[in-house]
This record gives structure tokens, C-alpha cells and sequence, in this order.
């Protein structure tokens, strides 16, 4: 599928790695301020040291695995599992309320995630939706899936559960998973895009660890083109403007004084 009349977008590049404290500040900024602007932005980025985020709605209860327990810990604006982030990149999409998508939020896991399924493909990794996958399989994994269903709980991890719209190797091995949040019509949608396995989770291995050959720098130049022109029918590169950073910050120390 696809969304007709885009408003353009704002290509966020950022140069160097972040906290995960600004990392989500800055993304809860861009979803505060595109409640009064009419075009999109997109944003790519990555951590400056491993960093679990938990969901919104995950309690801090939850048991977290002792290889974690001394990492530092943020909250993400959107639902889901934990996520370990590492060897990854991250990207994230703010959506005004005049995109069409808000009239199918849900749409736009797949419209990026395809997009991102070609780009894989392109440097050299086969990848595939979960539910195009699974249904490639369905007879040989019903019994199984179903089985699993019943008997296991959710994993701490994201990595560790399945979800129709999760981006998979052809292995079935989940690459990319992502996750929304919607406020008044705005839609924020960040994923994770696993590039290796990291030392604190070694079970979950990346694109190039199931693919040595993959053409990481190719795929990292060309992301923020095959994300915008995902969802924008125009888009232009920019830095992070004050006001962003200002918002950024208030968020932080707000965060701080609860």
C-alpha cells in the first residue's frame, strides 16, 4: 500500500551518537512539535552506549536479565518489549496530523518496513515481512506457533517476540522491529534495525551476522532516502534546530525532577 498527497519531510542525519536520555527527549519533541507543524520529519541515529528502553507501557517490575541490570535504562514513548540497543541503527518518523496515514496508522508499519525490506535486499540480505514469511511456512509452523502460544510468556526483549510486521531474514531471524505511539492525529513510529549481535545478547544476531558480505556502508548511506520516500512525496535534509533542542532539554530535566 501506499499514502497519497504526503506532506514533505525533514531528514534528521545525527553526526554523532546520543544518550539514550536525548535520543527520546529529542524523538518526544518532535512528536510535541508536530502538533503545530504541517510536514513530516524522519530522523536516523544511534546510541552512544548500550541502552535498554523499555516500553510505555512495560513495568520497570518486569525481571530484566542480569547482563542488563547495570546498563542504563529509558522509557519509550511507544508500546512494546524491551529493547537492547547496541549494534544497531535506529530510526524514528513523526507524522502531522494532515498525513493521510493517520487515517491507517497501522499502514505504516508496512510501507516502511517494505521499503527497508527492498534496501536489505539491495546490499545483499533477503529479507522478508514476518506475516509473508510465516505464511510462506504456515502448514509446516502452525501446530508449533500455537503450541508456543499457549505454554510461554512474553520474552523481557522485543527482539524475542514475533509480530506479523516485524522485518525477518529469510531464516525467519527478526531484523527490524517498530513501534508507535499516536497523539491527536500525530502518529511517532522508531524502529531498530539490528545490525550485530551484541556481547550482552548474543542469541540475537544481525543482518551482518547472518550476512558477512552485506554492504553495511551502502545500506547506512541510503536509510534516511528509503524511509523518506516512504512516507513523503518531497523531502530535504536539515540539522536539529534550536527550538528541537530547547524542547529536548525540557523534556530531560522534567524527566530528572520526577
Amino acid at each position: 500500500m501506499s499514502f497519497g498527497d504526503r506532506p514533505p519531510a525533514d531528514v534528521l542525519i545525527d553526526s554523532a551518537a546520543h544518550s539514550g536520555a536525548f535520543n527520546m527527549a529529542l524523538d518526544e519533541a518532535l512528536l510535541e512539535l508536530a502538533l503545530e507543524r504541517q510536514h513530516s520529519v524522519v530522523r536516523i541515529y544511534r546510541w552512544s552506549e548500550p541502552t535498554v528502553s523499555l516500553g510505555c507501557f512495560q513495568s520497570r517490575q518486569s525481571p530484566v536479565p542480569v547482563a542488563f541490570q547495570n546498563l542504563p535504562m529509558v522509557r519509550r514513548l511507544s508500546g512494546g518489549g524491551a529493547i537492547l540497543h547496541d549494534q544497531e541503527l535506529t530510526y524514528s518518523v513523526i507524522l502531522p496530523q494532515e498525513h493521510p496515514a493517520r487515517h491507517n496508522p497501522s499502514g505504516l508499519y508496512a510501507v516502511v518496513h517494505r521499503a527497508l525490506i527492498q534496501l536489505l535486499g539491495d546490499c545483499g540480505a533477503a529479507a522478508a515481512l514476518r506475516a509473508d514469511h510465516d505464511a510462506c511456512r504456515a502448514e509446516k509452523q502452525a501446530s508449533t506457533v500455537a503450541a508456543d502460544a499457549v505454554v510461554q510468556s512474553e520474552p523481557f526483549l522485543c527482539f524475542l517476540r514475533g509480530d506479523p510486521n516485524d522485518v525477518v531474514h529469510r531464516s525467519g531471524v527478526k531484523l527490524i522491529g517498530s513501534a508507535q505511539r499516536r497523539r491527536r492525529g500525530v502518529i511517532l513510529q522508531h524502529g531498530s534495525i539490528l545490525l550485530r549481535a551484541s556481547s550482552m545478547a548474543a542469541e540475537l544476531p544481525g543482518v551482518q551476522d547472518l550476512v558477512p558480505d552485506f554492504l553495511l556502508a551502502q545500506f547506512a548511506e541510503r536509510l534516511p532516502a528509503a524511509v523518506a520516500d516512504a512516507v513523503a512525496d518531497q523531502w530535504q535534509n536539515r540539522d536539529v534546530q534550536p527550538l528541537e533542542l530547547q524542547r529536548a532539554d525540557d523534556i530531560q530535566q522534567r524527566a530528572a525532577s520526577v
